[in-house]
Parts: C-alpha cells; structure tokens; sequence
C-alpha cells in the first residue's frame, strides 16, 4: 500500500504544480474553478465577437455619471411596483 500512496501523492503534487506553472494560480478547487471559468469567458467572449474595453466605456458612462450620491439607473415608485418591491 506503501508504494501505490507514494505514487499517487507524487502524481498529484506534480499535476498541482504544473497547473500552477501555467495559471499562476493556487492548485485548490477555487483555482482551479476559476481558471476554467475565465478559459470558457473568454472563448464565449471570442466566438460571440464581445468588445470589452467597449463594455468597460458604456459601464463607467452610465453607473455614476454624475456626482450625486444616487446611481444614474435609479427606479421610481411604479416601477418598483410593476416589478414586485414594495
């Protein structure tokens, strides 16, 4: 039994290791999940021709687009309503 736990903790360290060489990131679940999950972002964000830095403009232009405390996309009662919060 020995032997067999010898090799597969060896495996494991080296597979961990490498994925850590290629990501940056710590070889746990977390990081593991988020390497997948910015892999397939950006494939979607590729295949469906998403501009980024176009996003990242429209985002900072209609969130706080003035210096008031209250965000730009404020409802009214009715909408509120409309949407069920009272």
């Amino acid at each position: 039994m020995e032997p067999i736990c010898f090799y597969v903790t060896s495996v494991y360290f080296m597979a961990g290791y490498a994925f850590f060489l290629r990501t940056s990131k710590d070889p746990s679940f977390e990081g593991f999940f988020e390497s997948r999950f910015s892999a397939k972002q950006r494939r979607l964000m590729k295949i469906n021709n998403f501009d980024m830095g176009r996003f990242n403009q429209l985002r900072k232009a209609c969130c706080y687009s003035h210096s008031s405390s209250e965000p730009a996309s404020s409802f009214d009662h009715s909408e509120r309503t409309l949407l069920g919060h009272h």
